[in-house]
């Protein structure tokens, strides 16, 4: 677009003064013809350069404010892509804390049920040695003891599989989290990408703005 302006401006010039060129010439007769024809090639060797050189400055004003408005919407860019992913990566650690805490709570909980099942078959042996040792007693001692051991072991059991579950979903709700704040760092970068773009743009046209500004003043 801009080679197109600078080139129909050209044209028109060279027209307006090979007009002028052949106008002086007839005017002025033949004996100053040959002078007078230098004279005018030399004129438009001269306008050509000028408008070589004004064309050449416009074209790098304008190449310069368009590298200057792309470089400030990179960098704005690169500045919304680096916040979505430093917020992307602070929800994943966050997931991470708290996936690593309920395992450690799963893991407590299993451990107390391994001692609480260990103590219950300390209590059963217990209550074993004490029914060799008063018969009818110790069997049914034994026995009870041998029940509630048990009804511990099933408690304890039960207690871990309620505790895994929660750590499950506790897992669940932070991967979940870990994916909304991924989304949400996509949508950040795809915006930003966006107005980089719209930026590019509005840029360009400026520099168009200013370019035809220029083109109107010369």
């Amino acid at each position: 677009m801009k080679k197109r302006i600078f080139a129909m401006f050209i044209l028109a010039a060279s027209m307006a003064m090979v007009a002028c060129s052949s106008s002086s010439t007839v005017n002025e007769g033949a004996t100053s013809g040959d002078n007078q024809a230098l004279q005018t090639l030399e004129k438009k060797r001269e306008f050509y350069k000028a408008q070589d050189r004004e064309k050449a400055r416009l074209e790098a004003e304008a190449k310069k404010a368009e590298e200057k408005a792309k470089k400030e919407a990179e960098e704005k860019a690169r500045l919304e892509a680096k916040r979505a992913e430093e917020e992307a990566k602070k929800a994943e650690k966050e997931a991470k804390k708290a996936e690593e805490n309920a395992r450690l709570e799963a893991k407590k909980a299993e451990e107390e049920a391994r001692k609480a099942e260990e103590n219950a078959r300390l209590e059963a042996a217990k209550a074993e040695e004490e029914a060799r040792k008063a018969e009818e007693n110790a069997r049914l001692e034994a026995a009870r003891a041998e029940e509630e051991a048990k009804k511990a072991e099933e408690n304890a059991r039960l207690e871990a599989k309620r505790i895994e579950e929660e750590a499950k979903k506790a897992e669940e709700e932070a991967k979940l989290q870990a994916a909304r704040a991924e989304e949400e760092a996509r949508k950040a970068q795809e915006k930003a990408i966006e107005d980089a773009k719209k930026a590019e743009e509005q840029a360009k046209l400026e520099a168009l703005k200013v370019l035809e500004k220029k083109r109107k003043t010369n």
